[in-house]
């Protein structure tokens, strides 16, 4: 049987970050960085490899951007940031089995503070060029590149003409003038732009043939905000929903009050590749920070989060709602209240497992719940009254987790802050 007592992520327990997809772990320790899998033996990581010039990527590494694993070509792709005042950004790519370096792609400019987007071996990397270079305000671009075959750089995009004036107030906006959202295999780029208190946003398509000449968009469409006064709009986080579909989840709120009731709402964007128009789209409460289709189960997967206090008093909660693809029509929408369960949701998210996929929701003090998706869509989690059943911390009294994810039926967590903070694992009950 596994064991549920946490373990130190690493023997020597100096962990600098961890990051998880599917069932690998990539850890930044103070001396390396190493690929780890797990499902092992009683629950435990197995060590995979050691990634060549560690010294390289702990020091160049801008943790906020998280790496991608290619699990079908064995890559694990990272960004690093320049070598001295003036050195290049650079995509540095390892093998996942034995941690060798297998190619390092330079870019340019200084990298933004966006998620990398993936797709058959095509990233897409946001980047800002200074004033200087471009005046008078500087240029946001979008980096497409290719990390197979000959590699490199195939081009770049940046903001339409009758955008440009957007590049003057860039720092100040609310996800970004220009963001990537979506990528295709061909290389097509999907990308939003905002303005700074703004109620309308752009969505914009490149196709992959004529990235390298840097065009205008070959076709764009705007969305308005859909609350009253509402002067903030832009994406939190998108997914793929099949090849001709993607899922676009945009917030929008009235920035002028506080982010509660109906002062600001997260809608879902079913958006058609090919022709640039919108398949449905679905309103919700909140906060949308995880979107996923599962195609075992024909289902769309949200998790978010909301607050329905009255601004002197917090209502906060957690959701996770069941989308039908076809339509965006609800098929289940579960709550969770921070009040009843007296601890705050840290994490929610679907874990693969080999026989299924579960709904996992870790609380603050390392509790947990997990319900088989099957069953949730079909009874929600199980309850007692309003209170989810959960299994109690194997973390002790007073832990106060500030990361959690799930890997299969791993719980990795960091708990406490700063040169206190201790990276942690457990199984799942």
């Amino acid at each position: 049987m596994p064991s549920t007592s946490p373990q130190p992520l690493t023997p020597e327990g100096s962990v600098e970050v961890f990051y998880v997809h599917g069932p690998y772990v990539l850890i930044f320790s103070t001396a390396s960085v190493d690929i780890w899998r797990t499902g092992g033996p009683h629950g435990r990581l197995e060590h995979i490899a050691t990634l060549a010039q560690f010294i390289l990527l702990l020091v160049a590494m801008p943790y906020h951007l998280d790496p991608i694993f290619d699990t079908e070509r064995n890559l694990i792709i990272i960004v690093a940031h320049g070598d001295g005042e003036d050195g290049l950004p650079s995509l540095l790519v390892f093998s996942l089995i034995d941690g060798r370096l297998v190619r390092k792609l330079e870019l340019y400019g200084a990298l933004l503070e966006d998620d990398l987007l993936y797709a058959d071996g095509k990233i897409l990397v946001d980047t800002a060029e200074d004033h200087e270079r471009f005046p008078p305000h500087g240029l946001t671009k979008i980096l497409l590149c290719n990390v197979v075959g000959d590699g490199g750089v195939l081009g770049s995009v940046n903001l339409p003409a009758r955008l440009q004036a957007r590049e003057q107030v860039r720092n100040n906006t609310n996800g970004g003038i220009l963001l990537p959202v979506h990528v295709r295999p061909n290389g097509d780029i999907f990308a939003t732009s905002s303005e700074s208190w703004g109620n309308k946003m752009e969505v914009l398509c490149w196709r992959g043939a004529d990235v390298p000449k840097s065009p205008e968009p070959d076709a764009s469409f705007t969305l308005a905000v859909g609350i009253e006064d509402g002067d903030q709009i832009y994406p939190t986080c998108s997914a793929p929903l099949d090849e001709t579909v993607f899922l676009l989840a945009v917030y929008e709120a009235d920035g002028n009050v506080l982010p509660v009731q109906s002062a600001c709402q997260t809608s879902i964007y079913a958006i058609d590749v090919e022709t640039m128009t919108i398949r449905w789209h679905a309103e919700l409460g909140g906060w949308v920070h995880t979107v996923r289709y599962v195609a075992a189960l024909d289902v769309i997967v949200a998790f978010g989060r909301h607050d329905n206090g009255d601004g002197d008093k917090s209502d906060k909660f957690g959701y996770v709602v069941a989308l039908d693809p076809a339509t965006g029509s609800q098929r289940r929408m579960e709550t969770i209240s921070h009040n009843v369960q007296g601890v705050p949701v840290e994490y929610g998210g679907l874990s693969q497992t080999a026989d299924d996929f579960l709904v996992v929701i870790v609380f603050r003090d390392g509790s947990t719940c997990a319900a088989d998706l099957r069953h949730f869509l079909e009874h929600g989690f199980p309850r007692l009254g309003k209170r989810l059943v959960v299994s109690g911390s194997p973390l002790g009294e007073q832990s106060n987790i500030t990361k959690a994810v799930v890997s299969g039926q791993t719980v990795i967590v960091t708990v406490g802050h700063g040169s206190e903070s201790r990276s942690l694992y457990f199984t799942l009950p």
